[in-house]
């Protein structure tokens, strides 16, 4: 690793190798680390957690099906990151009982007034999700930008996703205070194909039904039509991956849901899909995907020049979000995708993040909302 390097990617997980690069990463003045490790590599709470313990020093990450880093997408391998400066890293936990995240806010709310602004990392499959995201912004309001995404593993089988320096844990969220301002663009290029519908039974992220009527039957008659393919022939996720959900905002925005299985006439969705919401079915196609992605990283440029009062801001770090949704949609495309992200941000000094279980992000009026299928890009 060359001096001052303040990154190091391990091929293999190890953790010797994982032990020797944090200790070169401070020895560069790293005050703060991030780990962005992929599920390929079989991390396990065991062997991981006691190190993650022993280090002394602010530590935050997460278990992802892949990572980008190096201008690709990496199914194998761990990034570990140094920052120059000291991070307040705090753990939420136990997010699918809910009712005690207010409580564990109210207990932060030094460090969430001293932020300059915050990256969550969250488990991407616990219940409740909603529930964080609506409590962090009653803490936080508009002042704070936060960022972030969900870790976790593509079989949707919880387990330890996220790194701490409480070790390898699942159902929590992190919250890392920056002392510096973000700048964010979120995009996701699905477009409307039909409704509006109404939602009208819904528990949780469970669609039950919209109309008055079975929520998957209304779902596979609409989407069997414009495909030509049928639910009983193929895997429920090969087809639905091209056939989002989307709730419509009050900007007229659609906050898109992404459908990953059908229980009897259910849809279950990554998100919480609210009664009496109005829904769309969206549809992508590659060419739209990945211009969107690239405004997501426009959209954050055209930011940080506004903030900084900067034609052409150079020397920053981005930090990309990006659904694995989308990766199954577009596969090989994706690479396209990367690359739009990189050509929008040519004065990006290093570009690295993860393909996640959903984004989390305030939006253009603060509001910080879960999304699915969507592209975040963060610059700092």
């Amino acid at each position: 690793m060359k001096e001052g390097q303040h990154e190091v990617f391990l091929e293999k997980a190890g953790i010797e190798a994982l032990e020797g690069a944090i200790a070169q990463l401070r020895r560069n003045g790293a005050k703060s680390v991030m780990i962005l490790a992929c599920q390929g590599e079989s991390w396990r709470p065991q062997t991981l957690s006691p190190l993650l313990q022993s280090l002394g020093l602010p530590v935050f990450g997460g278990i992802f099906p892949s990572i980008i880093h190096g201008g690709r997408r990496l199914s194998r391998g761990t990034l570990v990151i140094g920052f120059p400066d000291h991070f307040d890293v705090a753990i939420v936990s136990h997010l699918s009982q809910g009712a005690g995240v207010e409580t564990q806010l109210q207990g932060l709310a030094p460090m969430l007034e001293r932020a300059g602004s915050l990256i969550t990392l969250v488990d991407g499959l616990s219940s409740n999700l909603e529930t964080f995201v609506e409590r962090l912004y009653e803490a936080v309001g508009v002042r704070t930008t936060v960022v972030g995404g969900g870790a976790g593993y593509l079989d949707l089988v919880p387990r330890p996703c996220l790194l701490s320096g409480s070790g390898m844990i699942e159902d929590a969220a992190l919250l890392v205070a920056m002392p510096c301002g973000i700048d964010r663009g979120i995009a996701h290029g699905w477009k409307k194909l039909e409704g509006p519908f109404l939602v009208t039974r819904s528990h949780g992220n469970v669609l039950e039904e919209l109309n008055f009527s079975g929520a998957f039957q209304t779902y596979r008659k609409l989407v069997e039509a414009h495909s030509g393919r049928s639910f009983d022939h193929e895997d429920f996720f090969a087809i639905s991956k091209t056939y989002p959900l989307g709730i419509e905002s009050i900007d007229g925005e659609f906050l898109v849901r992404d459908p990953i299985k059908q229980t009897g006439d259910t849809l279950v969705c990554v998100g919480e899909v609210p009664q009496n919401a109005t829904l769309y079915l969206l549809k992508g196609e590659s060419p739209t995907l990945i211009a969107s992605a690239g405004q997501a990283a426009s959209d954050a440029l055209a930011t940080r020049q506004r903030r900084l009062r900067e034609s052409a801001p150079v020397g920053y770090t981005a930090l990309v979000f990006d659904c694995i949704s989308r990766v199954l949609f577009l596969d090989e495309a994706f690479a396209d995708e990367i690359r739009a992200i990189e050509h929008a941000l040519p004065g990006a000094e290093r570009l690295y993040g993860a393909l996640s279980i959903g984004e989390i992000a305030s939006s253009r009026g603060g509001v910080i909302e879960l999304m699915n299928k969507s592209t975040l890009v963060s610059l700092f």
